[in-house]
């Protein structure tokens, strides 16, 4: 894993490695471990905006459709 951050090898998530190499560095006392998961978090947050705006997008999308019938 390049970033040693569970986010797969292109950072597009858990289950996308194919089993070549671990996803995470295992952490040895609690300062690393509050470390990994804060960026866990970050990372899940982005991934929630990124969902968040594909939902609005297919909103606009629908609605732009149901307009013109």
């Amino acid at each position: 894993m390049p970033n040693y951050d569970g986010t797969g090898p292109n950072g597009e998530g858990l289950m996308t490695n194919f089993g070549r190499d671990y996803c995470v560095i295992p952490t040895t006392n609690s300062e690393q471990e509050l470390e990994f998961l804060m960026n866990q978090a970050r990372i899940l947050q982005a991934q929630l905006k990124q969902i968040r705006t594909k939902i609005k997008g297919v909103k606009i999308k629908k609605e732009v459709h149901h307009a013109r019938i």
